[in-house]
């Protein structure tokens, strides 16, 4: 069975327009509650440093544990959206965004998180060796990083899992029902995802290899999907990867807040950073690609 040629439902490219809509309607709606919450907060606390930032276009001075979860809020609508649309409007089963086939397996999910893990980690830690002035020991409370575990540990796979499904699954599926090649099709799609994290706070550090960091992870990410027939070695890769994050590592301008991680990254260097995620990605595509290729007939 082909994951990316879907031959179960109703997926032509009218269904495919309506269930966008149902999915776009879905991830507005899911904004309202960061958006009324945020805002009663800054009318409400009497706090001068809580406030609206306009050239941000986000409200500033929240509660960074807060501010963590009203931000992964949004993602269980969009779960919601793509769920209806993929059952009522395709009429298929959701666990066709995930593998064709009739189990989804959780061993494969598993490996992803765990090799992504390790590999990542492992990288952190030699670049922290090589580098160990721009590193520091992040000054928080013991409650606070627990609160934060937590957290990470119960909103961050629904967030990330939330745009495989997406991404990996909704995505790939269509623009796979005319784009035949794995590798355009996954630079295709790859390329949207990174765009998408065009506005997050990370691109000051330097718009063009933050940029190139954004687009490389999209593209592998989608290549493994298409030549291991499913989104299950991402969606474990991809929920190490800012668990890792939320857990051990912080910085200035992060997507995530600046939320109590273990550690604080004081100097960006966008270069070696970009070099690292190559290395990292890299490795994890020739294991992927080693253990679970997919051989079309």
């Amino acid at each position: 069975m082909d994951f990316i040629r879907v031959k179960k439902g109703k997926n032509s490219w009218k269904r495919y327009l309506s269930s966008f809509i149902v999915i776009i309607l879905f991830i507005l709606l899911g904004a309202l509650p960061y958006a009324i919450i945020s805002e009663w907060i800054v009318n409400t606390d009497g706090n001068p440093n809580t406030y609206y930032d306009f050239d941000k276009e986000d409200y500033v001075g929240l509660n960074p544990l807060l501010y963590f979860a009203l931000m992964n809020s949004p993602f269980l609508f969009w779960l919601l959206g793509l769920y209806i649309a993929i059952r009522f409007i395709h009429k298929r089963n959701f666990k066709s965004l995930i593998t064709p086939n009739r189990k989804i397996a959780w061993k494969r999910i598993g490996f992803g998180f765990i090799a992504y893990f390790v590999i990542l980690g492992l990288t952190s830690i030699i670049d922290f060796l090589l580098n160990p002035g721009d590193y520091s020991l992040n000054h928080i409370r013991v409650s606070d990083f627990f609160i934060l575990f937590v957290l990470v540990l119960v909103l961050t796979p629904i967030q990330t899992t939330c745009e495989e499904l997406f991404f990996r699954g909704y995505l790939l599926q269509f623009f796979g029902k005319w784009v035949r090649i794995p590798f355009l099709l996954s630079l295709i799609v790859g390329s949207i995802f990174g765009a998408l994290h065009f506005t997050n706070p990370e691109m000051g550090y330097s718009p063009i290899l933050i940029g190139a960091d954004y687009l490389i992870t999209g593209f592998v990410w989608c290549y493994i999907t298409v030549k291991t027939n499913s989104t299950e070695l991402s969606i474990g890769a991809h929920a190490a990867n800012n668990m890792l994050l939320g857990w051990f590592l912080t910085m200035d301008d992060s997507a995530m807040g600046n939320i109590p991680s273990l550690f604080v990254v004081t100097n960006i260097n966008p270069a070696i950073s970009l070099m690292w995620i190559i290395v990292s990605l890299g490795l994890f595509l020739c294991i992927s690609l080693r253990k679970y290729k997919f051989t079309r007939l």
